[in-house]
């Protein structure tokens, strides 16, 4: 089901629940919804670690250290001129209050976006690893990421 049509479906009747993401964590409760869990808050208690929420991928051929510095440098240019990147965000956000895309944006887009660090590579190893024990990916070495 597309994102945008879970939680009326939810409130409707369609559906008995639903897992939302992005900004819905911020607006369930417009569709009179109830929260089951919070799988965010649920992964921080369980492992004491960040969010993993994504990553850019590059294949090895190509020059990551460039890569890796345009990533950055537009990262820190949104963070510098949030106005020029308004009209992108609010054109593709599900829920079309300014209020909620700018919540959702300083929630998820933060230090861990500027350098992962320790905290947030052994977040990612740890979902890795979690995926490779229930056969959802397949095995590879976890000392070597």
């Amino acid at each position: 089901m597309p994102f945008d049509e879970i939680m009326p479906a939810v409130r409707d009747g369609k559906i008995d629940a639903g897992l939302v993401i992005h900004e819905a964590r911020f607006t369930y409760q417009n569709y009179e919804l109830n929260l089951m869990a919070d799988l965010g808050h649920w992964w921080e208690e369980d492992t004491g670690l960040p969010i993993p929420l994504g990553a850019i991928i590059a294949h090895r051929s190509l020059n990551h250290k460039a890569i890796e510095k345009w990533v950055r440098a537009s990262v820190e240019y949104a963070w510098a001129h949030p106005a020029v990147s308004q009209k992108y965000v609010m054109e593709h956000a599900q829920e079309l209050s300014l209020e909620v895309a700018k919540s959702h944006i300083d929630l998820y887009v933060n230090e861990f976006t500027r350098e992962l660090g320790k905290d947030g590579y052994a977040a990612v190893k740890s979902l890795l690893g979690r995926a490779m024990e229930e056969g959802l990916v397949p095995e590879f070495d976890l000392n070597k990421l």
